[in-house]
Parts: structure tokens; sequence; C-alpha cells
């Protein structure tokens, strides 16, 4: 009795992406993937065969007439001309990338130095509060009697003084006389010279959040400017506001 083995359906093996537990390891390569990282190392490694039987096979007496205006160093390298008359001035797309990219985190430096000064200042610059201190009472008649200097047991020149706010058993203590100006600056700096000094460092600030943002409005523009010399197929969209970006046409990785 023959055999039914080839009739039957067989279990297809398919290609398994990376596990979520392993993918700190990174991409999972699959075969084709292989096959394009080998074809490109073995092209180069062609390339590189060719070029050293070039150099091997290259006459020493061979004569071009750029002889006549180049030098060689020491090591039997050309000199760079001075003037760069015979030389090709534009770079390669490669070679702007890298550039811009050197740029780009020189810019990226000086962003984040400013946002690390512009922290610093915010947490050194006691804000004034927005808050309001509510009190209840029970009735209106309270409520029109209401004496803030005595709920607060402090004087009311020393109301308006939220985050050091002495009492009148503190002034005493002391020794200064209630609602004077000995006892304004003995909690510290009086108020003109303590709006002053905020009002310094709020435009301090201000300069350093206008540098942050122009900052990042260059680094935006180069990092646009390189991800548009990248390869493939792509449509550059403009916004009501000017802004560039470039959309990429969607492809499959795997």
């Amino acid at each position: 009795m023959a055999k039914l083995v080839h009739n039957i359906q067989k279990k297809q093996h398919r290609e398994r992406s990376q596990e979520s537990g392993r993918s700190r390891l990174g991409f999972l390569e699959k075969h084709k993937d292989y096959v394009k990282r080998a074809q490109n190392f073995h092209q180069k490694e062609a390339t590189l065969k060719i070029l050293r039987e070039k150099a091997q096979q290259r006459n020493p007496d061979e004569f071009y007439h750029g002889m006549h205006s180049r030098s060689v160093d020491s090591r039997g390298l050309l000199k760079q001309s001075r003037h760069a008359r015979d030389e090709d001035p534009s770079l390669s797309t490669a070679q702007v990338k890298l550039l811009k990219t050197q740029d780009a985190n020189y810019v990226r430096t000086l962003r984040q130095n400013e946002r690390q000064v512009l922290e610093k200042q915010a947490q050194e610059t006691m804000f004034k509060s927005k808050g309001a201190h509510t009190v209840f009472v029970d009735n209106r008649d309270a409520l029109q009697s209401f004496d803030a200097a005595k709920h607060f047991r402090t004087t009311p020149e020393m109301l308006a003084r939220r985050e050091n706010r002495l009492t009148r058993d503190q002034l005493a203590s002391q020794g200064l006389k209630t609602g004077s100006a000995a006892a304004l600056k003995s909690s510290g700096m009086d108020v003109e010279t303590l709006h002053r000094k905020r009002l310094k460092k709020l435009r301090q600030i201000q300069q350093h959040q206008e540098r942050e943002r122009q900052l990042s409005s260059v680094l935006e523009r180069m990092d646009t400017q390189r991800e548009g010399m990248k390869k493939g197929n792509k449509k550059k969209i403009q916004d009501a506001e000017g802004k560039v970006t470039f959309k990429w046409k969607k492809q499959r990785k795997r």
C-alpha cells in the first residue's frame, strides 16, 4: 500500500520577529537581511580588490600634466593647493550631511546649556504665589468686623508679606516697634529692593527663554534640512505658518 506522507499538509515554518523580552538586543535579522548584508560586503570586497590591483600595477614613472603644478610631501602624498584652483570646491552629499550633523550637535549643546541655566534660575527665583488666603467666618456680622491684622496676630504693614510675615510676639521679642521700617528690614530686604531684584531676575530669565526658543527653531530647521537629504520618495509639505516638513512614502521593512 502506498504511503500517504506526501498528501499530508506540512507545517509552514515562518520567520518570527524579535520577542518582547529580547527587544533590548535590537532587530532580529532574517535570511533576506543577511543576503543583502552579504551582497554589500562582497561588493565592497571586490572593489577593494580592484583598487589593490590598480595600486600594485601602477607605473611609478607615469606622467600627467598635474605634475608641473603639484608637489608631494615626505610621505609621498599630494599637497593641497594653497588657492585651491585645481580642487573641486563642491562637497558630496555625505560630507554636507556630516557638516550639518556636527553643526546640529553644537546647537543642541548650546540649547541644553540654556535650559540648565533656566532651571537653575527658576529654582533660585522666589515667585509670588497666585493663590489667595481664604478665611471662613460664621456670619455676616463677623465678616463686617473682620480684622486681618488681628486674625494673623501681626501689624497692618506686615500683611502684604506672605513669605515671611512676622507676628507681634516675634517683633516684640526682637525689640522692634510694630509697623516700623526697621521691622520690615529685620525680616529681610525691604519691599522695593526685593521687587527690583525680582524684576532683574525675570528679565534675565526672559532673555534665556528667548535664546532657547531661537536655538530650538534653528535646530528644528537644521534637522529638517538633514532629513530632506536622505534617500527615498518624499514630498515637501508647507503649512499655513510657513513650517516645512517632509513626508516619505511608506516602505515595508520586512
